[in-house]
C-alpha cells in the first residue's frame, strides 16, 4: 500500500527534522513498508505534487497544537481528492484531544494515542491485510458512525529495541545547522503543573549510552553533523548514564558542538557534569527556570528555588558554557510586577539569552484546572485549541486572565519584557 507520513507546517522559527515520523518510518521500513516522509515546513510545493502524482492509500499526519489547524486543512484537501485514502493522526495533539477530535472531523479515520511506533506498525499491517482494527492498543478509530477507543498501549521498553530514526527519508540538508537533533530518553517524572506529556508519559526511560553513541556516529558519517542538539525532556535524570554519553563523545574526539535545548534541571547540575559537558563540546545549556519569583516557582511545582537557579547559571558560565533560560509570563501567582522582577534578576545574574513565553494552559494539565478554578477564560476555542497561540513568538497573546493580572496587563508585561530582552540582546 502506498504510504506517506506528513509533517504539517508549524512554528516558522523552529524547523528541525521530525524524529517522531523518523522513528515510525524506521519501524515500518523494517517490515518492508515503502513509506515517504513529507515535511511541509520545508517542502511547501510537495503537497500538490503528493496529491497529484501519488495515489496514496495510507497517510499518517504528525500533529501538535501549533500546527493542528494546518493539519486539518491538509487532511480535508487530501480526502477531497483521495476519498479512499486512510488518514491517521499521531502526536501530542490527538493524544490530548481524544475521541472528540475524531467525532468532529470525519476526514480523520483513526488516531494513534501515545507513543506511535508499535501502534502505527500494527495499524498499517491490519490495513494492508484488510483486517479489523480491534485489538490495536493505543488506537482510536471510526467504525461506521461510531468512534471506538481501544485500550492504551504500554510504554516501549527497553528503548534500545527501536531502530534509529529513518533520517534518510527526511530532507536533512535543508535543515542546515538544525539537522543534528536527537532524543536519548523519553518521559519526565517531575510534576510541573504546566507540563503535558501525552506521548512519552511521566515514566523516564533512556537509551543506553552505547545506543546513543552509535546513533551519533551514524549522524556524523552519513550527514556530516557537527552541531548536535539534545531534545530530551530530562537528559540528566540518570546522571551516570548522562555522564557516560558525554565521556563517550569526548573520548572519540568528534569535535561536536553540543546544544542542550532543554532537559537540564538546575538542581541536577554538578561540577563533574559540567566538566564532562565542556570536554564533550557543549557550547550552550538551556535551563527551564520559568519564573524568577519564589512564590510562583512553588505555585507551578517546579521543584527548584532561586538559589539553585543562580548557582547553576554562575557555575555553568565559569566553565565557558553559554546559558539561556526559559521564562514565562502569566504563571499562577504572577502580577504586573513580573516586569521589575525579571529586570532585577537580569541585573543580578548574567545570562546569555532568554526564551520568553506567554503561559498557555494545555488540557488535562494541573494548570488548566487551576485556570478553571481561579481565572477567567477569554474568547478563544477551548474545545479544539485551533486558535491557541504559539506561546513564544512576538505576537503571542493570553488565553485567560485573573483578578490579579488582567489581560491588558499580561499583554503589556509580555511586550515590555520582550522589548527589554531585545534591548539587552538577550531575546532568543
Amino acid at each position: 500500500m502506498k504510504t506517506a507520513l506528513i509533517q504539517p507546517p508549524g512554528n516558522p522559527f523552529f524547523k528541525v527534522p521530525s524524529l517522531g515520523l523518523g522513528y515510525v518510518a524506521a519501524v515500518l521500513r523494517e517490515k518492508e513498508f515503502k513509506v515517504k516522509i513529507f515535511d511541509l515546513n520545508l517542502e511547501n510545493a510537495s503537497l500538490g505534487k503528493l496529491l497529484s502524482h501519488e495515489r496514496l492509500e495510507i497517510v499518517g499526519v504528525s500533529c501538535v497544537i501549533s500546527n493542528a489547524l494546518h493539519a486539518l486543512e491538509i487532511t480535508r484537501k487530501m480526502k477531497s481528492l483521495l476519498p479512499e485514502c486512510f488518514v491517521v493522526f499521531g502526536g501530542p495533539y490527538p493524544s490530548i484531544m481524544g475521541e472528540r477530535l475524531l467525532a468532529r472531523h470525519r476526514e480523520i479515520d483513526a488516531m494513534v494515542v501515545g507513543e506511535g511506533e508499535t501502534t502505527a506498525l500494527e495499524l498499517f499491517e491490519r490495513l494492508q491485510n484488510d483486517q479489523d482494527l480491534d485489538g490495536v492498543n493505543g488506537l482510536i478509530f471510526r467504525e461506521e458512525n461510531t468512534v471506538r477507543r481501544n485500550p492504551p498501549r504500554s510504554l516501549i521498553e527497553p528503548l534500545d529495541c527501536l531502530p534509529f530514526p529513518a533520517r534518510e527519508k527526511l530532507p536533512m540538508t535543508a535543515y542546515d545547522e538544525n539537522a543534528g537533533v536527537i532524543f536519548t530518553s523519553r518521559g519526565c517524572p517531575y510534576q510541573c503543573m504546566f507540563c503535558s506529556r501525552p506521548v512519552f508519559g511521566r515514566k523516564w526511560r533512556g537509551h543506553s549510552p552505547e545506543y546513543v553513541l552509535k546513533e551519533i556516529e551514524q549522524m556524523r558519517k552519513r550527514y556530516g553533523i557537527r552541531r548536535l542538539s539534545f531534545l530530551d525532556d530530562n537528559f540528566t535524570f540518570d546522571l551516570e548514564r548522562a555522564e557516560k554519553i558525554l565521556e563517550g563523545i569526548a573520548s572519540r574526539n568528534w569535535k561536536l558542538r553540543l546544544y542542550f535545548w532543554n532537559g537540564i534541571r538546575v538542581d541536577h547540575v554538578t561540577k563533574g557534569l559540567l566538566e564532562k559537558m565542556k570536554r564533550a563540546g557543549c557550547i550552550t545549556l538551556n535551563y527551564g527556570v520559568e519564573s524568577v519569583d519564589p512564590d510562583v516557582l512553588a505555585n507551578i511545582k517546579k521543584g527548584i528555588n532561586l538559589d539553585q537557579v543562580e548557582r547553576a547559571i554562575r557555575l555553568t558560565r565559569k566553565f565557558g558554557i553559554k546559558v539561556n533560560v526559559f521564562l514565562m509570563v502569566g504563571n499562577p501567582g504572577d502580577t504586573i510586577e513580573i516586569i521589575d522582577k525579571i529586570k532585577n534578576f537580569l541585573e543580578r545574574v548574567k545570562v546569555d539569552g532568554v526564551h520568553l513565553s506567554m503561559a498557555t494552559p494545555i488540557p488535562r494539565t494541573e494548570f488548566w484546572k487551576w485556570v478553571e478554578e481561579n481565572g477567567r477564560w477569554l474568547a478563544y476555542d477551548r474545545e479544539e485549541l485551533l486558535d491557541w497561540p504559539i506561546d513564544d513568538v512576538e505576537d503571542a497573546y493570553p488565553v485567560f486572565d485573573t483578578p490579579e493580572f488582567s489581560v491588558e496587563e499580561r499583554s503589556l508585561a509580555y511586550r515590555k519584557i520582550r522589548n527589554l530582552l531585545t534591548d539587552k540582546g538577550l531575546l532568543t
